[in-house]
């Protein structure tokens, strides 16, 4: 039955993501937390929703009583904008020019793709970098310009499109749930 087939493949592509990498990734983000710096969660298509995903986890969900909050926001989100600037700019400049607007340095950008190369995520890296953020990518293992062009690559070893998305909702799930824990655990 495929459904076995596809559920083994996600379960050995997991046991494969090195644990230090994703503690490291959840260190970053509740560092960025911890220091009011903006997190950017970019994707596109299936990769957008699943940066929507993230907003309202780790800008919701993280939450208790009055805990410090996660600055965080994806451009693809903002569909009036986003849709101006593929319009009158280029589809590449969709997410570069919103970070223009808010992007700090020391902030995070967060790129889910499964090819990572894709244009408009290669573009906010680079600008990304210009400006001093630091720039981390999740991507599938197609040797995608932003593993290059990000200060911290995490390569999930597939090219299955539906394991490497699910792998950035089951991440951002058990990263977003542990950091609650902590804030919890710090409380009593």
């Amino acid at each position: 039955m495929f459904f076995d087939l596809y559920s083994d493949e996600l379960k050995e592509t997991l046991n494969m993501i090195s644990r230090e990498d994703i503690v490291k990734l959840e260190t970053m983000l509740d560092e960025a937390r911890k220091n009011g710096r903006h997190v950017f969660v970019l994707g596109n298509g299936g990769s957008a929703a699943a940066a929507s995903h993230w907003v309202c986890d780790f800008g919701k969900g993280i939450n208790v009583d009055h805990s410090v909050r996660m600055k965080i926001f994806a451009p693809s989100d903002h569909s009036s904008i986003f849709t101006a600037y593929g319009n009158d700019n280029a589809y590449d400049q969709t997410m570069v020019e919103q970070l223009k607007n808010f992007l700090e340095p020391e902030d995070l950008v967060i790129s889910l793709s499964v090819s990572g190369s894709s244009g408009n995520l290669v573009e906010a890296h680079k600008y990304a970098q210009e400006k001093g953020a630091k720039t981390i990518c999740i991507v599938g293992d197609y040797n995608g310009k932003l593993i290059g062009l990000s200060d911290f690559p995490i390569v999930i070893r597939s090219k299955n499109y539906g394991v490497v998305e699910d792998i950035h909702i089951i991440l951002e799930h058990a990263i977003s749930q542990d950091i609650k824990r902590e804030i919890l655990s710090a409380r009593q």
